[in-house]
């Protein structure tokens, strides 16, 4: 039998779901389905809890003279009395006996009984995790609001992880920890970049007891079970504290406090915390509150990332005093807008603020704030914008290169923001609103011709595909030129055919570079070795296209990061079990059985299909870029192919057919 997939394991818990559809609502059946795929895996991969008898899956579908919601009620209170360190208080509210009825719970178990969640039946092991945080994501998507309460959109968490870069040997805290995502993250990313992801102390703390059961469960499907997540109001009473009493530190801080609630530090433990002012016995708004308690517990050298929505970065009064103390001291490294209606239940626009401990930012920086205006990198959806590996790639890789990047990255300097009252508004010091058109040449229009000037300032781009000056225009005299004489259209039309030459030598560079990767990847297939090469892969795919100039550095970043993201599983699969793993998972994802190939055929099959994807990427992007000549080249006739001379000639000579026509009927 093929080991179970991801996708199809996401497919069987929507199956799942679908039996309890119409039953209850969707935070209980969350709770039903968190409730049996505990059970069953527990059963089913021995040593990630300690199982007994009357909680192990032989005895839920052997049940006899029981009914059987108290035959699950029993198994999970048995499960949570043999593994409290882990599960105590996590299945307090649920309770199948009164939730469903006989044949859904029939349904249920039968449903789970298929289900296979042993490591030998997964195809990498951590299928479990990873479905039920697709299930987590389908829940916030149906809750509305309430989604957002406990779930954080998992691009933006990959985006803030690695915003921070968590080392091995690290703690890692989450002082609003919804449902744990951050943290399950944060392992992830050491376990992908070579280290061990078990090294990290995770801790968390999280005020709503569901979602703090939630966030529990998340972690354990994880195989994280040495976690402190903690149910409490952290601004309130921080239930994690050092030797000395005082709030512990951490070497990173990750987190989405809830937007905008109004707090009082007249019952605040702790107020020390709030070094650079608070609410002073009143209620106020505590977005600079939650920002205040991650500064006061990252260690001096620690890196924090906190979500924020905008308004934290402009109101004024108590605020701006704290945002001054804040970049006075250097604890704030950068803020990155990343757009509107990105998290659940609320569309207005939010940023992110990446903090660093006392010891301040790093000395190169020290003195400014880098600002990144990300909200045109968000893709619409139909309910959310999100943000897609290639958007992630150019925010992260403007954040490590300290990058100017006009209409995106800026680094600004304490002055400047001085001079604006401490006021962060993104907009103030990076806008991404076009350049807008160059005001019409008052000559061209009256009597023809296109400003040389205009022409220049692209031409670079029209020389990256190919294409000459002379290929466009014909010299018409001092500073203009004029269209060709089979007219603007005729011309734009021929681009494509223009630029064939060089964008095939461009795809052949492509075609090159994978051919020598290709071979670098089969030495590595089967060694578990393959995908920490990512990094050595996307610069040298880089070094190799960038010189031609007809894609820029962050479209080629953009298309490998899509590319690796997408192909992830397949390039994990080769990592693991070598091309003929690949072949198998393909297989299963259309429905048939594992298919037999030769290793030589094996091989062929799988680089072929890996280099073709991304090519079409590279391709697709060159095709944009070849449509955007067009398009500028098309402006330009627009507003320069009929000049007003023109027109009076074409007025004059309609006037004369008139005249001619009318003598010839007889009026004169």
């Amino acid at each position: 039998m093929s080991p179970l997939t991801v996708a199809q394991l996401e497919s069987a818990l929507f199956g799942a779901a679908d039996i309890l559809r119409g039953r209850t609502d969707a935070s209980q059946y969350r709770d039903v389905i968190s409730g049996m795929l505990v059970l069953k895996r527990a059963s089913d991969q021995p040593g990630i809890l300690r199982v007994p008898e009357r909680a192990r899956w032989s005895h839920i579908i052997g049940y006899e003279g029981k009914a059987l919601g108290h035959v699950l009620n029993e198994a999970l209170w048995e499960l949570e009395r043999s593994n409290p360190e882990v599960l105590k208080g996590v299945f307090e509210a649920l309770d199948f006996d009164r939730w469903l009825g006989r044949a859904e719970l029939k349904a249920l178990v039968d449903h789970f009984d298929n289900i296979l969640l042993s490591d030998d039946n997964l195809e990498f092991g951590d299928e479990v995790g990873r479905a039920y945080d697709f299930v987590l994501s389908a829940f916030a998507d149906s809750a509305g609001k309430r989604g957002g309460e406990f779930f954080t959109p998992r691009s933006v968490v990959r985006l803030m992880v690695r915003l921070v870069r968590p080392q091995e040997g690290q703690s890692v805290y989450d002082p609003f920890a919804g449902s744990g995502g951050m943290l399950v993250q944060a392992r992830q990313y050491v376990d992908e970049h070579g280290g061990d992801g078990a090294s990290l102390a995770l801790f968390g703390q999280e005020v709503n007891g569901a979602t703090w059961s939630t966030a529990r469960l998340n972690l354990l499907l994880h195989s994280i079970t040495d976690s402190s997540v903690l149910c409490g109001d952290t601004l309130t009473d921080p239930l994690h504290s050092g030797e000395d009493g005082r709030v512990r530190r951490f070497d990173r801080v990750l987190t989405n406090p809830p937007f905008s609630i109004k707090y009082s530090e007249k019952e605040m433990r702790h107020p020390e915390r709030m070094k650079y002012g608070g609410a002073s016995g009143q209620l106020k708004i505590a977005d600079l509150m939650n920002v205040q308690h991650v500064l006061a517990t990252l260690r001096p050298d620690g890196i924090g990332s906190v979500v924020t929505p905008h308004g934290v970065l402009f109101r004024g009064g108590a605020e701006a005093e704290i945002r001054r103390g804040i970049v006075e001291d250097a604890r704030l490294e950068a803020v990155i807008g990343i757009g509107p209606n990105v998290f659940h239940g609320t569309a207005i626009p939010a940023c992110i603020l990446v903090l660093r401990g006392t010891n301040g930012t790093p000395a190169d920086q020290r003195g400014q704030v880098l600002f990144i205006n990300a909200e045109r990198e968000l893709v619409t959806g139909r309910s959310q914008n999100h943000l897609e590996p290639q958007n992630i790639e150019k925010i992260v890789n403007a954040f490590r290169e300290w990058a100017d990047i006009p209409g995106f990255a800026r680094a600004v300097s304490l002055e400047e923001i001085a001079d604006n009252d401490f006021n962060l508004n993104i907009r103030r010091y990076v806008d991404t609103t076009p350049p807008p058109e160059p005001p019409l040449d008052v000559r061209a229009a009256l009597f023809g011709g296109v400003p040389r000037s205009e022409v220049d300032v692209e031409m670079a781009n029209f020389h990256a595909h190919g294409i000459d000056l002379a290929d466009l225009f014909a010299l018409k005299g001092s500073g203009y030129l004029d269209f060709l004489s089979d007219g603007c259209e005729a011309t734009a039309a021929r681009i494509s055919v223009l630029a064939a030459a060089r964008e095939e030598e461009f795809i052949d560079r492509c075609r090159s570079w994978w051919e020598e990767t290709a071979s670098r990847i089969a030495e590595l297939a089967g060694t578990a070795r393959l995908l920490m090469l990512r990094p050595r892969l996307m610069a040298s795919f880089c070094e190799e296209l960038l010189s031609a100039r007809i894609l820029d550095q962050y479209q080629l970043t953009g298309a490998f990061a899509a590319w690796w993201s997408d192909r992830h599983d397949d390039l994990r699969s080769l990592d693991l079990r070598g091309f003929s793993g690949v072949i198998d998972r393909w297989a299963t994802a259309d429905g048939g059985r594992s298919s037999y190939l030769p290793q030589n055929l094996a091989r062929e099959r799988v680089l072929d299909v890996l280099g073709e994807d991304l090519r079409s990427r590279v391709e697709k992007l060159v095709a944009a870029e070849r449509q955007g000549l067009v398009d500028i080249y098309r402006s330009w006739g627009d507003r320069y192919e009929t000049s007003l001379m023109d027109l009076e000639k074409q007025n004059e000579a309609a006037a004369a057919r008139l005249g001619a026509r009318l003598e010839k009927l007889g009026y004169t």
